[in-house]
């Protein structure tokens, strides 16, 4: 049994806190919350034991004898979370993104490795059917090397007024992207080299920053992938916050449609193909697979999918794209 401290009870921790309770091999010890409002809900409505809610990761961590912690605040204050966790020698489960500034997240990432705890990002749309599925058949190579992957996500995003995703600069190329180009790292297997993207507004957006995009990224072997997007799509909104996504090999091509993955060859000279592809069972059932990634790797003593050092390489991507939306060039992200 892993104990945990729940750090945040703003709207997203009710979702950690029930995958926590869900799973057989966890228990919330301790909670942290400043906001005296997000403290009342909790009590009165998700039946959070008040004596157990502190007001620093410090106090909790004092108060009990925990393992980790689940990290759910804002971006801006993941850092001061990490860094406090880590000097209580706790391991670290974070909400992603890693951090808003990228020069934070690699202090986050050195000082991790320097206190030696275990630190997980929660990208958890790499651990879906479609993704772990895709990534599987590229390896065996079913449509041949990969040349070209593009992405296309149309949604009506974050339209709460007043939150940060609506007032913060390039909030849907930091939030959403992330998912989108850590999948592209995840389902690709190989390293993005640099980026070349432009970012806009659409006249009737509600949000503050840039909620549309269009970006060219270059991996390594020559491999393109474009992500074209906007966030505040009055519209058909195609499978959800997933997007679609196409894949193009010299043996045809991979694609998400919906939910669901197609297998497509219908050149004229060739034998034509089109089948629909079963997607394989999450490993987890219905346990939250980040959670059980990171308790197996608390469990085994090694580092998680996920793990902080190797999401900097997807926030590279974020930063990086953000540069280049701001200075109008293409971005090598060895510049980061």
């Amino acid at each position: 049994m892993k104990k945990a401290i729940l750090v945040g009870l703003g709207g997203r921790s009710r979702h950690w806190l029930a995958n926590c309770r869900e799973h057989p091999n966890v228990e919330i010890v301790g909670y942290v919350e400043t906001a005296e409002a997000s403290i009342v809900r909790a009590v009165d409505e998700w039946d959070v034991p008040a004596k157990q809610i502190h007001d620093s990761v410090t106090a909790a961590a004092a108060a009990t004898d925990a393992d980790f912690v689940v990290d759910v605040t804002p971006p801006a204050v993941h850092e001061t979370i990490a860094v406090a966790a880590f000097d209580c020698g706790l391991h670290v489960l974070g909400e992603k993104p890693l951090s808003d500034d990228f020069d934070a997240a690699k202090r986050v990432v050195e000082a991790g490795r320097a206190a030696g705890v275990r630190h997980m990002i929660t990208q958890n749309y790499r651990f879906n059917p479609l993704p772990r599925t895709t990534r599987r058949l590229l390896s065996e190579s079913c449509v041949g090397d990969i040349a070209q992957l593009d992405v296309s996500l149309y949604v009506d995003w974050a339209d709460n007024p007043g939150s940060h995703y609506v007032t913060e600069p390039y909030m849907f190329l930091t939030d959403m992207g992330i998912h989108h180009f850590d999948m592209m790292r995840y389902t690709l297997a190989c390293k993005p080299v640099s980026v070349q993207a432009i970012t806009w507004n659409l006249p009737w957006g509600w949000h503050r920053g840039d909620a549309c995009q269009l970006i060219h990224f270059e991996f390594e072997n020559s491999v393109v992938a474009t992500h074209r997007g906007i966030g505040c799509t009055i519209g058909h909104v195609p499978a959800g916050h997933n997007g679609e996504w196409r894949y193009e090999g010299p043996d045809g091509t991979l694609t998400w449609e919906g939910f669901d993955l197609f297998c497509t060859k219908r050149h004229k000279k060739d034998p034509q193909v089109r089948d629909q592809i079963e997607l394989d069972p999450p490993a987890t059932g219905d346990l939250n697979p980040v959670l059980c990634e990171f308790l197996a790797a608390l469990e085994e003593d090694r580092e998680p999918e996920c793990n902080a050092t190797d999401n900097l390489k997807s926030m590279a991507m974020v930063f990086g794209a953000v540069k280049s939306a701001k200075e109008g060039r293409r971005v090598e992200l060895s510049e980061l």
